[in-house]
């Protein structure tokens, strides 16, 4: 899989929520296809760099990769 753009799962066509506006604390499945054989189940909180903008959502909002901690 490609490093993609970063954003909230709740804004990506991948996400199999049934509503036009998914929030932050639905839960559903990544339909990405390289990742949809894992059969994921995601919060649309959650984030990754397959995302790819909901039709009608538009561009995300900022969203920047989080850092990796530090132990």
């Amino acid at each position: 899989m490609a490093d993609g753009q970063w954003g909230n799962c709740k804004g990506c066509r991948h996400f199999a929520s049934h509503n036009a506006q998914p929030s932050e604390d639905e839960t559903s499945r990544c339909m990405q296809p390289d990742l949809s054989e894992f059969e994921l189940e995601v919060s649309g909180n959650s984030g990754c760099n397959a995302y790819e903008a909901r039709a009608g959502m538009g561009t995300p909002a900022t969203y920047h990769e989080p850092a990796p901690s530090v132990h």
